[in-house]
């Protein structure tokens, strides 16, 4: 799924900078930048737009009066190099506020918000409930990532080895985290090194799981819960 966005800022080195950030998050797709808000509402009026990084301080028309004058404005991430704005900011429902120079971590806990924002409606109505996706940060970009595709998960020294059916994500995410993102209905952690999906399982011993054709053995402290939720699933 593609999410359209927008940037408006009178800064061309700010609207870049954005763009630059954005190029590396493979869901978001840009309908346009601009250098004014008049410019950014005819914008928001032609096309559909899920989200808009939106400057404050701009010639004619200023973020915040901008943004009163959408009815029903698409997610706002501020960008501005002043923290004044704040507290009226947030008055207004903004989903995150940037402060300028903007890093690509920030940048992408924005982006991150947004997606979860997105989640309980957009997401539900194109997928079914056993269908939802998880987003991976891999490449330095974003990957939305169905659960069915996932056949198991394989932590290494510093980063952890997504296996999917037809190709692998490698991402620096903790494999603990990743384990809350899951669904316990769907997921088992069977090791301190591996997670693996219950639909997957090819096959299973007292010792190991195969799945995808690897056997992987149970970890000491994992075996027990794991056999026992897995027995069930059997």
């Amino acid at each position: 799924m593609k999410f359209n966005y927008l940037v408006v800022d009178d800064e061309q080195l700010a609207r870049k900078l954005i763009i630059s950030h954005a190029s590396k998050v493979d869901t978001l797709e840009l309908t346009g930048e601009y250098s004014s808000a008049i410019e950014a509402a005819n914008a928001v009026r032609k096309h559909k737009i899920d989200l808009i990084f939106l400057d404050i301080q701009m010639p004619e028309l200023n973020g915040l009066d901008f943004l009163r004058t959408l009815k029903n404005p698409p997610a706002i991430v501020l960008t501005t190099a002043y923290r004044d704005f704040a507290i009226e900011a947030f008055e207004l429902d903004v989903l995150d506020y940037l402060l300028k120079p903007i890093s690509f971590e920030r940048f992408l806990k924005a982006t991150n918000k947004f997606f979860q924002s997105k989640q309980p409606d957009q997401l539900r109505v194109d997928h079914s409930a056993d269908d939802n996706l998880i987003y991976l940060k891999a490449d330095r970009r974003i990957y939305p990532v169905e659960m069915d595709e996932i056949l198991y998960i394989e932590s290494l020294d510093d980063y952890v080895k997504v296996y999917l059916t037809n190709r692998v994500l490698i991402t620096r995410e903790n494999i603990s985290t990743l384990e809350q993102k899951l669904p316990s209905a769907l997921f088992v952690r069977i090791h301190r090194s591996f997670i693996i999906s219950r639909k997957k399982i090819d096959s299973m011993s007292s010792e190991f799981v195969q799945v995808g054709g690897k056997e992987l053995p149970f970890g000491r402290a994992f075996k027990q819960s794991a056999m026992a939720l897995l027995k069930l699933e059997k």
